[in-house]
């Protein structure tokens, strides 16, 4: 039996001008595009029912997280759309059986179509930044407040929004094009105190005959890397996941994202999870060393969906933490610190993070773990150092910065002496 799949793997790049990306406009929020499916008859028209079983596929499948560039989301490269588009097919093909049950009960036309949209997520703890981007955008004396937004009525606040002769729709008239599209969603998610709101462009769908030519995406896959057998895929894939961390170390940083493409590009049609997420751990690597933190935080984020590692979580974990996602940071580095409990690195990693979310207690119970692993490792002496310090115990401080200079790291002693 084949597969009854609807879909193609060639995206558009889509510009502001189709849906207003927030995450890059206004600087807050973040983009990722997330699978959708649904069950059609012959013709394409949605079946008329609830389906929990598409909603599991969803559900399974990852999201991609988007980097943004000054005019257009930067999408991964084709290499990393594949790895993408291969894991939904994956998950796709699970639908078959299902759908030959509907087929027996009379469904002679179900098939599944399914999408990747783009969605742009705010968060509750982001309300305050998002009302402060509006806020200036807004002429003259005009101000605007949470406590404003949050005394209006969740009934017909749409409508209120588009008119113009409402408080609010007087707002959003006077506001240009992304900061009004800002101020819908800001107003719809404090009204509801909804802790994560989301909203997303409308699914492009691309249908294809069945019995014509086949989608583009399988037409990519007998590329002249597929023409190689999966050893010597996996070989290739290993040789510059490797070369890519050697130019790190070497720190050759334009050396290494070459590399790091090239893994990613022989992971086409690999079968092997634990070989795809070698290349996706050295290319998170990659661009957390090239300051592309959107993107790091992507590639280890695939690293870890394809197979959970103590050095992914900490790369997407410094990577967060850059970003200033504290608590996301922390997280990673907890996951990875249960994978490896012994890495004094990540201990210290996480001592910084414990301090910026200004846990001093922690922060030093894991500076003294990470020190009691390795006495030399200079960066857990600074950051106790610095917890001390926040506490008012100036002299230990002053002796844990004179140590972590000693060892290398002079960032504590240097700013105590300016003292």
């Amino acid at each position: 039996m084949g597969h009854f799949l609807i879909g193609d793997a060639d995206f558009e790049y889509r510009s502001f001008a189709t849906f207003p990306l927030l995450a890059h406009v206004l600087g807050v929020g973040r983009m990722f595009c997330a699978p959708r499916f649904e069950l059609v008859d012959e013709e394409g028209a949605p079946l008329d029912e609830e389906d929990a079983f598409l909603a599991e596929l969803g559900e399974a499948a990852p999201q991609l997280f988007l980097p943004y560039g000054e005019d257009l989301v930067t999408l991964p490269s084709t290499a990393d759309l594949d790895l993408v588009l291969g894991h939904l097919l994956a998950r796709l093909r699970q639908a078959d059986v299902h759908i030959r049950v509907l087929r027996d009960e009379g469904h002679d036309g179900a098939r599944v179509r399914w999408s990747l949209p783009f969605v742009w997520e705010l968060r509750k703890d982001e309300w305050g930044a998002l009302l402060a981007t509006i806020q200036a955008a807004l002429p003259g004396e005009t101000s605007l407040s949470l406590e404003f937004l949050q005394a209006e009525e969740t009934e017909e606040l749409l409508d209120r929004l588009f008119d113009p002769d409402t408080p609010l729709g007087r707002l959003v008239s006077v506001l240009p094009e992304t900061h009004a599209f800002g101020l819908a969603a800001l107003a719809f998610a404090v009204a509801h105190d909804m802790p994560v709101f989301t909203v997303e462009d409308e699914p492009v769908f691309y249908t294809f005959d069945e019995g014509g030519e086949s989608p583009r995406f399988m037409s990519r896959l007998e590329s002249t890397v597929l023409a190689a057998p999966e050893e010597t895929r996996i070989e290739q894939v290993n040789v510059h996941a490797d070369s890519a961390l050697q130019a790190l170390e070497e720190e050759r940083i334009a050396d290494a994202l070459a590399d790091a493409a090239q893994a990613r590009a022989w992971t086409w049609g690999v079968r092997d999870a634990a070989a795809i997420a070698g290349a996706y751990r050295s290319s998170a690597t990659a661009w957390l060393e090239a300051g592309e933190l959107d993107r790091a935080i992507t590639d280890a984020s695939w690293a870890i969906y394809l197979e959970p590692d103590a050095d992914a979580f900490d790369t997407r974990g410094i990577a967060r933490h850059l970003v200033g996602d504290v608590a996301g940071a922390i997280a990673d580095y907890t996951s990875s610190l249960e994978l490896d409990p012994e890495a004094a690195r990540v201990l210290s990693n996480r001592a910084e993070a414990f301090f910026d979310q200004g846990d001093d207690e922690a922060c030093i119970a894991d500076a003294e773990r990470s020190m009691a692993l390795d006495p030399e490792y200079a960066t857990a002496f600074v950051w106790r150092g610095r917890a001390l310090l926040r506490m008012g115990r100036a002299d230990e401080a002053r002796a844990d910065a004179e140590r972590g200079a000693a060892l290398g790291d002079a960032a504590l002693w240097e700013e105590m002496g300016a003292r």
